[in-house]
């Protein structure tokens, strides 16, 4: 039985991610901070073939020392992702010297594969649908440290023949994501049938189902072809589109008032991520939107706190 190693575990990511890991028979040592929330991952905390280690509290050395038997590393552990964070150079310096630590001491471990987070940041402020040959020019600290990252993994990882991803992720949805995101927001508040000021909401985004990025990282555990990719729904749809999805799920009384709040400064209207060689070089398919949008309001409605 292989052995992965998760950072970022009790995350929404690296929460779902654990999921669909044990569903494919591997074990997990998961890193986290004694301070993390753990709701998202409690179903799993007996389960014997996950292990948790407090990264405050024991050195990554002696984690490499200790575990001499890890197969993968899978990095989506990324602090400063929030939009008060992403121009702060500490934070985002912290984030590239932790994975660069991170991917040394797995190379020199033996692990024989990484797979690491990205972002769409690294493409800085874009209008409209982009691939993976679309000039890289981010406009914050958080897109910045992104693209450093990436290219160090790749150095790194091509110096010792050692497998490796970078995955650019655009918008997310799905369970055990923080109701401070704008879906999960709406949905508790359609569900309480409260009124919800919003923008005009004309803007179109890709949004990938969580469990279909998780599917997507299943089908790297088994590739060869190292490389940067996209990975995305692969289609745009209009945010206020999705809201009224939302409500005709929940048949919520909500009163969206779409134009009650303005755009904020230099709004981006159109981000779609091309993910056609991610789609083409591991025969990924997607879920349906609307199944997936049902089951993420579904998962709220029956969640039994916010």
């Amino acid at each position: 039985m292989k052995t992965i190693l998760l950072t970022g575990i009790t995350g929404f990511l690296g929460a779902n991610l654990l999921e669909a890991i044990l569903a494919e028979d591997y074990t997990v040592i998961g890193l986290k901070r004694s301070t993390s929330d753990i709701w998202r991952i409690k179903e799993f905390l007996n389960d014997k073939r996950v292990k948790l280690i407090d990264i405050d509290k024991v050195p990554l050395d002696n984690i490499f020392a200790e575990e001499q038997h890890i197969n993968i590393l899978i990095h989506s552990a990324w602090g400063g992702v929030q939009a008060e964070d992403r121009n702060s150079i500490t934070k985002q310096l912290e984030n590239f010297n932790y994975a660069a630590r991170l991917y040394n001491l797995s190379i020199k471990a033996g692990v024989n594969k990484i797979i690491s987070l990205g972002s769409q940041a690294e493409y800085g402020q874009y209008e409209g649908r982009v691939d993976e040959d679309y000039p890289c020019k981010p406009t914050d600290a958080y897109g910045m440290a992104k693209i450093f990252t990436s290219r160090l993994l790749q150095t790194l990882a091509e110096q010792s023949n050692t497998k490796w991803f970078w995955i650019r992720l655009f918008s997310l949805f799905g369970p055990k994501e923080d109701c401070k995101w704008l879906l999960p927001f709406a949905i508790y508040k359609m569900i309480n049938n409260e009124d919800i000021n919003l923008t005009k909401c004309e803007q179109r985004y890709d949004y990938l189902y969580v469990k279909d990025f998780c599917k997507g990282i299943i089908l790297l555990l088994n590739s060869v072809n190292s490389d940067i990719y996209n990975l995305s729904s692969n289609k745009s749809i209009q945010l206020k589109e999705i809201l009224f999805l939302i409500k005709e799920n929940l048949k919520s009384e909500s009163k969206l008032n779409f134009g009650a709040l303005e755009y904020r400064n230099n709004q981006v209207m159109h981000m779609e991520g091309d993910s056609t060689k991610f789609y083409k070089k591991n025969n990924f398919a997607n879920s349906p939107f609307i199944e997936s949008l049902i089951e993420t309001t579904n998962y709220y409605k029956n969640k039994k706190t916010i």
